[in-house]
């Protein structure tokens, strides 16, 4: 069996089997020659001598890092011979190469045999799509974090889930604490302690975010070395809040943090660090602190703290503090991003203020 990307050639092939396995939502041979031709979409092909026996469409959703497997199908003959896990295998490898750490596709939910190939290959239920298809059956959204297989390097970084909406800066202290100190107490006390001292006070709605200022602080406070590297044109996060009282409090506590540095010696760098710098900080086993954006990852334009806990040749790793459901806690260490996908995802809001704060062990005089 021979497996490859789908060419134009394959055109006729791919309608043909489309309408001998599909009773219904069927590709139409436009739609299929859109997603041969288009540079949002990959179709790979199973060919057996001549004959093409399956097909896998692989899709890409710009702006963010998910990737759908929006159709696969395998003739009845050639089933059972691993040949739907083969194609699902390498549109895993595509999606990653894409950039995307999350692989989602729709199966009817009373394709048993279906569901169990996507179970065994660790995907998970997401949510019921009521009549999702052209008779009314349901459909079920199932979702896969990938992982990659080629060698990487990750740091020993425990994961710590935030407790509130709020904390992740602070939890991401925590975390970077915990691997640099094996003897580090972690608690919600902590988190909250942490994220007191690091706040910006306002945000849009809700209680504060933490600001890279405030974070570094935190960190200097406990003995660490630390480093800022941060680039905005205005005080951090002040653009969210439209209350002239609330802008007012946030620039004062942002003088203060910038003053408080000044006094503690913490080395500020008001420019963003290069991809190479950070690969450099986490093979030395440093742990760094990256403000984002969340867009590109769930469609929500608002300011998150990660982790940096790996890096390869083409991805970073990165341990995310915030979860949903306690299912989602196995996909939350070590995620791959790519390197292009991070250079693209770190900054926040109009102003594009970046933050990146570094933390080490005190190095011996």
């Amino acid at each position: 069996m021979k497996f490859r990307l789908a060419e134009l050639a394959d055109l006729n092939d791919l309608n043909a089997l489309e309408q001998q396995l599909f009773e219904g939502d069927k590709i139409s041979p436009r739609q299929m020659k859109r997603f041969l031709l288009s540079p949002h979409s990959l179709i790979f092909v199973a060919v057996h001598q001549t004959e093409l026996v399956g097909y896998a469409l692989l899709l890409f959703h710009q702006g963010t890092q998910l990737s759908r497997l929006y159709s696969i199908a395998v003739k009845p003959d050639f089933r059972g011979q691993k040949i739907a896990q083969s194609l699902i295998e390498l549109c895993e490898q595509a999606a990653l190469g894409q950039g995307s750490t999350t692989l989602r596709l729709e199966v009817r939910e009373d394709n048993i045999s279906a569901r169990k190939l996507y179970e065994k290959l660790d995907y998970k239920p997401l949510k019921v799509l009521v009549h999702y298809y052209d008779d009314l059956a349901n459909g079920l959204r199932m979702q896969k974090r990938l992982t990659l297989s080629q060698n990487k390097f990750l740091l020993p970084i425990p994961l710590y889930i935030q407790t509130t909406p709020f904390t992740c800066g602070a939890a991401c202290l925590l975390m970077s604490f915990s691997a640099l100190n094996a003897e580090q107490e972690v608690s919600r006390t902590l988190e909250l302690q942490l994220w007191r001292e690091a706040t910006t006070i306002f945000m849009a709605a809700g209680h504060g975010g933490c600001s890279g200022h405030g974070l570094a602080l935190a960190a200097k406070r406990r003995g660490y070395d630390v480093e800022l590297w941060t680039q905005s044109k205005s005080t951090p996060f002040i653009d969210s809040v439209r209350d002239e009282k609330k802008k007012d409090v946030i620039q004062l506590v942002h003088e203060d943090f910038c003053q408080q540095i000044e006094q503690q010696n913490i080395k500020v760098i008001e420019t963003p660090p290069s991809i190479r710098q950070l690969e450099d900080w986490v093979n030395s086993g440093d742990c760094v602190l990256l403000l984002i954006s969340t867009y590109r990852f769930n469609g929500s334009k608002e300011p998150h703290w990660i982790v940096l806990s790996g890096v390869s040749e083409k991805f970073f790793f990165i341990h995310d503090p915030y979860s949903k459901t306690k299912s989602d806690l196995a996909g939350l260490a070590y995620v791959p991003v790519s390197k292009e996908s991070l250079s693209q995802i770190i900054g926040f809001g109009k102003q594009k203020h970046t933050a990146c704060v570094t933390i080490r062990k005190p190095r011996a005089h």
